[in-house]
């Protein structure tokens, strides 16, 4: 057990800043650039602030966990926290001040959610193709994108013409209220060190108020799939998703885009699948491997090649029992060939699911980045927010694993924002420490090992 001085003493060696200037610098060399390449909507001629700082103030809020725009705009009114942004981005020497935050609203109100899109895609391509990465993909080849929706924000009163409605009813069904909510679904890559990142994004929205049918997470999804293979056309991808994308729609888009897929699925699901495999998982011996891991017995059980419409389908059947008798079972489909050698890894991916609940979305709404936070009423600017989010937590993953301290002191999330805000208001960056930051960078990413309960440090 670490004592508290000895954990105060090797926080305070610490510079937070300086690596997350060398995690910038390594993953992100073009970051600066990229946000200065958006397309601006300002009128050309009252133009006072570079597209980069209007971006990347609300991104370093968000690493600092500031819940708020005006929050943003009290925290950043210190000195030393604009001569240190100033002499980050460069080029802005000449200005005493950082941009209000009405004025980074006022520009993305105007600024095409698209602009911030396409960094965030050249931001994903640039960690894909450094193959620091590569010990992520499922068979050494496939590029793990995990689906999921969740609920943005909600609110009893319209926020905007997109707003979707849930109408809450009492016991005599009588409507109490009308719930008024908007939805995200979202595609995200997974990387070593349980990170996950966003890839692609797809908002579920009415376009009108008087729709007679709403827009759907299925409705989203086809959209999302056209546009992953258009954003990603040569990128091998294996989907993970829940028992909803269990559907001849899902496997059609699949087999389309030449995507490989592992979903959980439940007996309720198709029918067909279910029994088929209830009548044949006993049957074959070499299907069925038994382990006892930990005090916890493992049984898995498979079956290749079930038919459904056009497609054959692979299912694989995880049960585990711990030494108190307590039971838990989990069931994937997926189109990747099950044998001896990978049906382990199988049952693995297929719950990596989880990590988009977990390190995804629950992160970014309750641990430092106040997504359920309406940050602005204007529905346009909501969208870039969002992406602005997305772009912060990938920066921000990363420079967490690279924090070798953060494997031996236990720090919460929070703690960590604070230190890194606090760090930037009181400490001066010099020249020197940004030539500091083209020094070679070692990272270790540790993943959870769900056979053996083991953290697996990928180097």
């Amino acid at each position: 057990m670490m004592r508290r001085k000895e954990k105060r003493e090797r926080i305070e060696k610490e510079s937070f800043q300086q690596e997350l200037l060398k995690t910038i610098k390594h993953f992100f060399p073009r970051l600066f650039e990229m946000l200065n390449e958006a397309k601006d909507p300002r009128d050309k001629r009252k133009i006072k602030y570079e597209m980069k700082i209007i971006l990347f103030m609300p991104i370093l809020s968000l690493m600092f966990s500031i819940e708020s725009m005006r929050r943003m705009t009290e925290e950043f009114n210190k000195t030393q926290i604009i001569k240190n942004i100033r002499i980050l981005l460069g080029g802005e020497d000449d200005k005493e001040e950082v941009p209000y935050w009405e004025t980074i609203n006022n520009c993305l109100k105007r600024l095409k959610p698209r602009e911030l899109e396409k960094i965030r895609k050249k931001l994903v391509n640039h960690l894909i193709r450094m193959r620091t990465f590569e010990s992520s993909r499922i068979e050494e080849k496939y590029w793990q994108i995990l689906i999921d929706g969740t609920g943005w924000f909600s609110t009893t009163t319209r926020h905007c013409e997109h707003c979707l409605t849930r109408e809450h009813k009492d016991k005599d069904g009588n409507i109490k209220y009308i719930e008024y909510y908007h939805y995200i679904l979202e595609a995200k890559l997974v990387l070593p060190g349980d990170i996950v990142i966003s890839i692609a994004t797809e908002f579920v929205e009415n376009e009108s108020p008087d729709v007679k049918k709403q827009d759907c997470e299925s409705n989203a999804f086809n959209r999302l799939a056209k546009e992953l293979k258009k954003q990603f056309p040569k990128l091998p991808i294996c989907i993970t998703a829940d028992s909803l994308y269990a559907s001849q729609t899902f496997f059609d888009i699949c087999k389309k885009n030449k995507w490989k897929y592992i979903v959980r699925f439940k007996e309720g699901s198709i029918p067909s699948i279910a029994e088929e495999f209830e009548s044949l998982k006993d049957y074959n011996n070499e299907n069925i491997y038994r382990k006892n891991i930990n005090n916890v017995k493992q049984i898995y059980k498979f079956v290749n090649d079930i038919s459904y419409h056009d497609h054959l389908i692979n299912e694989i059947e995880y049960e585990e029992e711990n030494d108190k008798g307590e039971k838990t079972k989990f069931n994937f489909i997926t189109n990747i060939r099950i044998t001896a050698k990978n049906h382990e890894r199988i049952v693995a991916h297929g719950r990596d699911r989880w990590d988009i609940e977990n390190q995804g979305f629950n992160t970014q709404k309750n641990h430092g980045y106040n997504m359920q936070h309406l940050y602005s009423h204007d529905f346009n600017a909501m969208k870039n927010y969002y992406f602005l989010m997305q772009i912060a937590h990938m920066i921000f993953q990363i420079f967490e694993n690279t924090l070798f301290l953060l494997k031996t002191v236990k720090m919460s999330d929070k703690h960590l924002h604070q230190l890194l805000l606090i760090e930037f208001q009181t400490k001066a960056i010099t020249q020197s420490d940004l030539d500091k930051t083209s020094a070679t960078i070692h990272v270790a990413f540790a993943r959870l090992n769900y056979t053996t309960g083991e953290v697996v440090i990928a180097r």
